[in-house]
Formats: C-alpha cells, structure tokens, sequence
C-alpha cells in the first residue's frame, strides 16, 4: 500500500485530490448557502431545472472528452496525439450543438410551466460551457499533465461558489443561475482549443472505434445519472419541491463522497489505459485501493451515524428531523467507494464500457419499475432504500464483468 500511496504522489495526485477537496467542499458549501439565502420553493425550482439538465450532461461532445481521454494516453505519437485532440474537439463541438438542440426542443414538450422552459433556455449557455470544460479536462489528462487538471478544476470550483454565494446574496435566485452559467467559461483563460474539420487529418485514426467508445461511455454515464436523477425527477412530479429540496440535502453529503474513490482513480486512469492488457497491474491496483479505502469507510460510517443530526442541522432548520435518510445513503455511497467506481474505471481502461452500459440498464430499468410505488407508499426513505439497492446492483454486475473479462478472456 506504500507503493499504492507513493505512485498517487508521483502522478501529481495531490493536485487532483486538492481540486476534488474543494470541488466537494464547494458543493456542499454552495448547498449550504443556497439553501440558507433563497426559499425551499425557489432552491427547488433550481435544482428541477438542473436535473432536466444533468439528463443531457453524459452526451455533451457525445461523448467525445471520453474518447480524447483514452486514446490520447494509449496513442504514442505526439503528432497523432494532437490529432485526436483536435479530431475529438471539432467533432464534438458540433455534435454538442446538436444535442444542446434536441434538449431545448424537447423542453417545449416536457414544461407547461414558463418559468421552468425558460430556465431550460438559459441553461443552454451552462450546457456549452460544460463541453469547453470537460473537453479541455480530457485532453490535459490524456497527456498525463494532472497538475495543469488540478489547477484548472481549483479555478473552476472556487470561481463557482464565489460567484454564486456573491450573486445569490445581492441578485437573489437570478444572480445564482447567472453564475451557474457562466463559470465553467473560465475555461477559457486555461486552455486553447484546436478545432479542424479536415478530414486528411485523421486518415489513420481509427474513427469508428473512438466513438464506439466515446458513445457507449456517453450511454453508460447518462444511464448511471439517471440513478441519481430520476429519484429527484419523480419527486418534484409526484411530490413537490420542497421535498425536492430536501431530498438534495439529504443526500449532498453521502454523494459527494464518491470522489474519495474517483480521485485515485481519476490520477491513474491514464495509467490504466496505457496498462490495460497488464491484468496483474491492475489487480495490484485494485487490491491497494482496497486496503485503503476500507478503514475509511468504517471511519465515514461511525461519524454519520453518530452526528447524523448536527450534520443536517448545518443546512437549517427544516431538514433535521429524518436523519434514517442521510444513514442509508451513507451505506449507499459506501457500496459506491468499494464496488461501483473502482469496476467502472477499471472496465473503461480495457476499454470495455459497454459492460458499465449494460450493468446501469439494468440498474435502471429496476428503478424505473419501482420508482413511483416506492414514492407513493414509502416516500423518501423508500427512496434512499431504492438508491442505495440500485449503487449496489450496479457495482456487482461491473465486479462480475470485471473479473470474468480478466480470467476468461484470452490474453493479447
């Protein structure tokens, strides 16, 4: 485990875990102080418009920062690598556009409310911004620079709750969506981007299995949202929002938990890729992350259940009161931490996402079943059972997948 720490160190993990640190304690402080500065009803409103959003986020570029990631790590020529770079960017850029067009056509069948289709159009600036940021994400990554990464996702996380808390305050619920779509353009100041659709570019890059993968991911990752998503959609739909509101307190904290386990991964990923024939090396990996991950666990556990109250106390005083809700989906992220993260990265690496895919449509299918009786007959701490079954179904069939892959597949 000392050689599992010291390689972390070595990748400039302490930049990704600094940027993952203040990525979540940004989080959870704009939570904080969202729920403090505007009404239930308004925060809810919010938070609707963002999970309508957060349907469509998994295809920004169509997945193209996925492909970018994976195939500038494994491809050994800079020359080349600079190709998929701009290949993955242009290509995405107007796929993107595509899709932030369906979204927005979409939403003029799915609100009869005006306040909320026009939300919708306004956050189309979040939606493009988001495909700078994520884009250029990919690319430092892909070229092993987790330093630069860091440095951009501290800017980004840091401008985003500076300029939400400071509009929130003086402009009100106007002022929060404002900073919400425009924070990720401080992309911009970070990274230039290399766009070309010139075809004689790319004659020897291998088209088809890029977007193979960057589609299957773009599914596989819209799929695994919908876990987080539909709760909350169904919600607002059967309920209101000020359950809404408070079903996002709930689970702020346990789900901002999985970065524990994804800033391990999201260092070495490129890493994984490059190894992706070498079992023993990533088994190695795995086994490491284990030991490490497991003391922690127990340690996440013993301080939610014991100050499970005051936590919530935190957010105000209207959501301490159902303190069972925020245990279960501790447990939940837990399952999350040992199963769900570790097998989904390690798949992506072989590239085989379309074992994820799979695992979360199946996942998602169960949940789309239940969703609504458990709604109706449990509320939301049938909810937080649902999801925390759902975290766990997942993460065993890509544990299943994974180590069938491995051990039943010939070696190249």
């Amino acid at each position: 485990m000392k050689n599992f720490i010291t390689n972390f160190f070595q990748q400039s993990g302490a930049w990704v875990a600094s940027s993952f640190f203040v990525s979540k304690i940004s989080a959870f402080l704009l939570t904080l102080f969202m729920a403090r500065i505007l009404s239930e009803s308004d925060f809810g409103w919010v938070m609707y418009g963002l999970n309508y959003l957060g349907f469509f986020m998994p295809f920004l570029g169509l997945g193209s920062s996925h492909g970018a990631m994976r195939y500038v790590a494994i491809t050994p020529n800079n020359i080349e690598k600079q190709n998929v770079i701009k290949y993955s960017f242009s290509y995405g850029f107007v796929f993107n556009f595509l899709i932030n067009l369906l979204m927005l056509v979409l939403s003029f069948f799915i609100f009869k409310d005006k306040s909320q289709l026009m939300l919708v159009l306004v956050f189309s600036i979040r939606f493009f911004g988001f495909f700078l940021l994520d884009q250029a994400k990919a690319e430092i990554r892909g070229q092993h620079n987790n330093k630069k990464f860091g440095q951009l996702d501290l800017v980004f996380n840091i401008v985003s709750l500076v300029s939400a808390v400071f509009l929130a305050y003086f402009f009100g619920v106007k002022g929060y969506i404002v900073s919400l779509c425009f924070s990720p353009f401080v992309v911009l100041f970070f990274h230039k981007f290399k766009f070309s659709l010139d075809k004689n570019l790319f004659l020897n890059f291998q088209k088809k299995e890029f977007w193979k993968f960057s589609i299957s991911m773009a599914f596989t990752n819209q799929i695994s949202e919908l876990i987080f998503l539909l709760d909350v959609f169904f919600i607002g739909i059967i309920l209101n929002n000020t359950a809404v509101a408070q079903y996002r307190i709930y689970s702020v904290i346990p789900f901002n938990l999985f970065f524990i386990a994804a800033l391990f991964f999201q260092t070495s990923y490129p890493r994984l890729c490059e190894k992706h024939n070498d079992n023993k090396f990533q088994l190695d990996f795995l086994y490491n992350f284990w030991k490490f991950i497991f003391p922690v666990c127990i340690l996440i556990i013993i301080f939610g259940f014991t100050f499970s109250e005051f936590i919530l106390k935190l957010f105000g005083g209207n959501y301490y009161k159902n303190t069972i809700i925020f245990k279960i989906l501790l447990v939940a992220a837990v399952s999350v931490l040992f199963l769900r993260t570790p097998f989904g990265y390690l798949l992506a690496s072989k590239g085989k996402s379309i074992y994820n895919l799979l695992a979360s449509a199946i996942s998602i299918l169960s949940l789309i079943v239940f969703i609504k009786p458990v709604i109706l007959n449990f509320g939301l701490e049938g909810v937080a059972w649902l999801s925390l079954c759902n975290f766990f179904l997942v993460g065993s069939l890509q544990m299943i997948a994974y180590f069938y892959l491995i051990y039943h597949t010939p070696k190249s």
